[in-house]
């Protein structure tokens, strides 16, 4: 690992631990055991830095998101593939849990409410691609009958509301009755997966049509 790289995961576990008010140059040189110059030479401000930090976990988000989509195959239905985009949501927050935290700003045992809207800036051309991605999945699945949204985009808003908000509150303790564990927090995403798609599914029960993805979906 070079500097530059640790010194990104050194802000990361920073802001994941003690929030952004504690992320300062010469913390993290304390962290790094190097001198705040040395840090300077990779990096022009504290801004840069956290821009830094969260454009490697949306990329690692992505790559997490974009691997769930492969397991379900090419065959796979519009909205199997917009499941396994929230799933693949959720499972990066569990296995990359330092830089979910840093990305939204959510210090250890925050509630929802602490966590400020995420700046433009730090979001990467990959991930507002991942988000565009969700939006096309639902519109092909409603082309397709398989859902009956009115609204793409902000259906696509309520599901990442609704996998964003558990996650947040599995990892700031508040779901131990329902999840104790990584695994029974994944069968708690499935299950609001399933809730997704019966809260959209067609009114006249489920669609003849079985909605298979095109290549123009990828």
């Amino acid at each position: 690992m070079d500097l530059r790289e640790r010194i990104v995961e050194a802000a990361r576990d920073i802001v994941s631990e003690k929030g952004l008010d504690a992320l300062s140059m010469r913390a993290l040189a304390l962290r790094i055991d190097h001198s705040p110059g040395t840090i300077y030479l990779h990096f022009q401000d504290k801004d840069e830095l956290l821009r830094s930090v969260m454009a490697e976990g949306f990329r690692r988000l992505s790559e997490t998101m974009r691997a769930e989509i492969v397991k379900v195959g090419p065959e796979a239905s519009y909205m199997e593939r917009y499941a396994a985009t929230g799933r693949g949501y959720a499972r990066f927050a569990v296995e990359h849990t330092g830089y979910f935290r840093a990305m939204f700003k959510l210090p250890p045992g925050a509630n929802l409410d602490s966590c400020p809207e995420l700046p433009a800036d730090a979001l990467t051309d990959e991930y507002r691609q991942s988000k565009d991605h969700a939006v096309t999945l639902i519109r092909k699945a409603a082309e397709a009958g398989q859902v009956e949204v009115d609204d793409p985009k902000r259906a696509a808003v309520l599901g990442w509301g609704l996998i964003h908000g558990l996650t947040s509150l599995y990892l700031s303790g508040h779901l131990r009755e329902q999840a104790r564990n990584h695994d029974a927090f994944m069968e708690l995403i499935e299950s609001a997966i399933q809730a997704l798609r019966t809260g959209w599914q067609p009114r006249g029960g489920p669609a003849d049509r079985d909605g298979r993805a095109d290549g123009d979906a990828n």
